[in-house]
């Protein structure tokens, strides 16, 4: 006979059906499971990993939605109004005001002055003063200022206020660079530098078109010339912009009070970082040590020097492209055009460089892609300084040397990598970049685009060529300089200093977590 114990084990095992794992959709055999896999391998190479946990997806997503989507249309905004004055002055501006020589030149200057000047200060009050506050104030401004060059009556007031617009306008690009940098992981922020990088080419191409609607429809409305109405209508477009600013922007992970991000999001975000080898946001003052401590590092003088390299590596000083279609004969539609193909191939290769880089190809890796890219352009710009080919090859030279246009975007995504121990070091790096560069090309300019010369412009190129060759080998350089210095961390056990964030931004029991976090990863805080 089978006890009442036994007859209960047998009715259990009789009852209880066998578990059967869930096959998951991309797992499935035929055309259904390969597109599925397909799209997943896409989706990891074009954007972010598939793979990665569901509130880490929900959370990048709320990043891209709110502070990418901030930063590129801010970014558009700027440059929107940085570069409607060359479309201006061709469409009134110079006999309403009675311009001469090279008084528009004089205008792009002391917009270049006050650019220059507000660069670094505007990176260390973004460290002491939130983004979120900073960067709208300060498109708040530049759109009151875009509003008063419309009403401007000699070139004395232009003059003022376009040194003024500069000065605003110089903190949006490296705050913005350094926030994005702070938000997302290696592996996540090369394409989203470079899709903040190509908005500034869509403004180029965009404040042409924008001209000409309102030069056709709005020229002598209300007393105002088409001209006019070309400054009004882009501080109409940044002014709301701005607005946005001051709820999208969510300030450092350390200090972040964004309402689209909780307090867990904010610790697991700043835990992901630190765990990564970044040092957080500190708060030691920006005395004569921290600067001396900055300068005594090789990053502040190489780095700089290398976006320079980048920035003149390109033929983009002068609209040689146009000037050499005009000079062959081609019609005014055709050379306001095709050298558009120019920036569009200069958006694409910047697209898909930051997304190869931040794919499993290359797993963080930016040095490979900024190699293609340069030798591309040196490449172009080499045929052209021999010149002695057919127009056909002329052609493809003139658009392939467009391809280092998509450097930035990578290099800047890589400062965080060169520069991972600290972290205000960075931003006062990527301005020094930035300022570094606009000073420069001042003179580069200058010396070896000489509108005399062209359509041949053989200095010109010649020295592409030659910065594009000295970038290649400073890319080189920075990779070796880049494995010796995280070989030295690593010897040296990796200690991140100033883990401690400001106490209102940073509890000490989510200070405590991150601190734990980065000891299991095998990085040391410092007591």
């Amino acid at each position: 006979m089978i006890d009442a114990e036994a007859k209960g084990t047998l009715s259990s095992r009789s009852t209880t059906p066998p578990a059967i794992e869930k096959v998951k959709p991309w797992e499935k055999a035929g055309i259904v499971g390969s597109l599925r896999r397909g799209h997943r391998a896409f989706q990891r190479y074009v954007w972010d990993d598939p793979d990665k946990p569901k509130e880490e997806k929900w959370f990048l997503f709320k990043l891209d939605c709110f502070l990418l989507t901030s930063a590129c249309l801010g970014y558009f905004s700027k440059n929107l109004d940085q570069s409607n004055i060359s479309n201006a002055y061709v469409s009134g501006m110079k006999e309403s005001l009675n311009m001469h020589g090279s008084e528009l030149t004089y205008a792009s200057n002391v917009f270049t002055a006050g650019y220059v000047v507000g660069q670094m200060p505007a990176v260390m009050l973004a460290t002491r003063i939130r983004p979120s506050v900073l960067i709208p104030s300060l498109e708040i401004l530049w759109s009151i200022l875009t509003f008063c060059t419309s009403s401007v009556t000699n070139v004395s007031q232009l003059y003022a206020i376009r040194f003024l617009v500069g000065l605003c306008e110089s903190g949006y690009f490296p705050v913005m660079i350094y926030l994005v940098s702070s938000w997302y992981t290696k592996g996540e922020r090369g394409k989203r530098v470079a899709l903040f990088y190509c908005t500034a080419a869509l403004a180029g191409m965009f404040s042409g078109y924008l001209q000409a609607g309102a030069y056709s429809g709005l020229d002598g409305r209300y007393g105002k010339q088409g001209w006019q109405w070309l400054f009004i209508v882009c501080g109409i477009i940044s002014l709301p912009i701005a607005f946005l600013g001051y709820f999208f922007i969510p300030d450092f992970p350390e200090t972040t009070r964004a309402f689209y991000i909780t307090p867990a999001e904010a610790d697991k975000q700043r835990a992901r970082l630190v765990a990564e080898g970044q040092k957080p946001l500190g708060h030691n003052p920006w005395n004569r040590k921290k600067f001396l401590r900055i300068a005594k590092q090789w990053q502040f003088w190489v780095l700089p020097l290398g976006y320079f390299f980048v920035q003149s590596s390109f033929p983009i000083h002068q609209p040689n492209f146009a000037l050499w279609l005009k000079a062959n004969g081609h019609s005014v539609y055709q050379r306001n055009v095709w050298p558009t193909g120019q920036v569009a191939i200069g958006v694409m290769v910047q697209l898909a460089a930051g997304m190869i880089s931040d794919s499993p190809l290359l797993r963080g890796r930016r040095w490979p892609v900024i190699i293609v890219m340069q030798v591309g352009t040196l490449v172009g710009v080499s045929i052209l300084a021999a010149w002695s080919v057919s127009n056909r090859v002329k052609y493809f030279a003139y658009y392939i040397s467009y391809f280092s246009a998509g450097v930035p975007g990578p290099y800047f995504a890589w400062y965080s990598d060169l520069i991972p121990h600290d972290h205000e070091m960075r931003g006062f790096v990527i301005a020094a970049s930035n300022m570094f560069s606009y000073i420069n090309v001042i003179w580069y300019t200058i010396a070896v685009w000489r509108t005399a010369d062209a359509p041949r412009f053989h200095a010109g190129f010649t020295a592409c060529a030659v910065f594009g060759a000295a970038m290649i080998s400073l890319t080189v350089i920075l990779q070796f300089l880049q494995r010796r210095d995280d070989r030295k961390r690593a010897a040296d056990g990796m200690t991140v200093d100033d883990i401690e964030a400001p106490e209102a931004a940073l509890p000490r029991a989510s200070l405590a977590e991150a601190a734990t976090e980065t000891v299991k990863d095998g990085v040391t805080p410092q007591k």
